[in-house]
């Protein structure tokens, strides 16, 4: 099969098409033919970064979401059938490549009403939000929520997961997304460029981090007294984990993300319902990948960056 992989890690231009053996068939897995993947800012800075010690060498695909059809299912997977379309997403970078090997209890039917480019911006930033406000935050009916980075691929999820679970939403993104976080439900949008939120008197139950923007330490005196900061970024600095620890009040919370097919079908169904849509900033073919990987680091972008994988399986295929 034809697969868009690093060789080496370092800048988008290591990005090249290479053949690989298709993933061979497991009792727990499901093989897609995939159709489209997203871009996330993990993916960049697994591409950028220094390998971690003892990694094996050799090529390794990117990407973590998946869109497509079942080609074959294993035995022990009795909930999809050959031909369905379905989407998930994988922690092991699988998706840049005609077909996939994920397993079975990740993977969900894609709802009738989006494309495959669409469904591919929402397995792993749709469950990144749902995790992170329902399980880790908790959030509540009546609650007040601010999201940080509501334009973002977790962010514009976050906003209307926070509605759908019984929250007053304010979000905070640029100004050239003012507009789409207020359409997706934000009952107050803050521009960055202009309003510091931290120095306004409003006070919020949950502050929702999707972006390095803001510490825990800077945000604690707009959260309530029983406040709970999430954050989905990278650990945050000593300070931060030192202050929550030590100080009374508002406390700071990790999330991480787990494959599941359940919260997916969740998600599929809020999407039929027409409570929850996917934001897709711009569609890339697979030959503009690393274009693609280039608008994730802009960081400019609203929503998701898709790339479609159709033609992938073109003989004589590259960047």
């Amino acid at each position: 099969m034809n697969a868009i992989v690093l060789e080496r890690h370092g800048p988008p231009e290591v990005l090249r098409v290479r053949r690989l053996p298709i993933p061979a068939l497991q009792d727990k897995g499901v093989l897609v033919r995939v159709r489209a993947t997203a871009v996330s800012p993990g993916d960049c800075r697994m591409r950028a970064s220094k390998p971690p010690r003892g990694e094996q060498s050799g090529p390794k695909r990117v990407g973590l979401d998946v869109a497509g059809e079942v080609v074959s299912v294993g035995a022990a997977i009795t909930h999809l059938r050959p031909g369905e379309r379905v989407y998930g997403f994988s922690m092991r970078s699988v998706a840049s490549a005609e077909y996939a090997l994920l397993p079975g209890s990740a993977l969900a039917v894609i709802p009738a009403s989006l494309t495959f480019q669409q469904a591919a911006a929402v397995p792993l930033s749709a469950t990144t939000a749902l995790q992170a406000l329902r399980d880790v935050a908790k959030v509540k009916q009546g609650e007040r929520v601010l999201v940080v980075g509501a334009s973002g691929g977790v962010g514009t999820f976050a906003v209307q997961l926070a509605r759908i679970l019984g929250a007053d939403v304010t979000g905070v993104c640029s100004a050239r997304h003012v507009a789409l976080v207020r359409e997706l439900g934000a009952g107050r949008v803050l521009d960055h460029g202009q309003t510091d939120f931290t120095r306004e008197p409003e006070r919020y139950d949950v502050v929702f981090n999707t972006t390095f923007a803001r510490s825990f330490v800077a945000c604690r005196q707009v959260l309530a007294r029983t406040g709970r900061y999430v954050t989905v970024a990278l650990p945050p600095p000593w300070v931060d984990r030192v202050a929550s620890s030590l100080l009374p009040g508002p406390r700071l919370l990790m999330a991480s993300v787990t494959p599941r097919g359940d919260d997916l079908r969740q998600l599929s169904a809020w999407i039929d319902a027409g409570q929850l849509r996917p934001v897709v900033s711009q569609v890339f073919p697979y030959t503009r990948f690393a274009d693609a990987h280039r608008a994730s680091e802009a960081g400019q972008s609203g929503g998701k960056l898709v790339v479609d994988m159709e033609s992938l399986n073109e003989a004589g295929a590259s960047l």
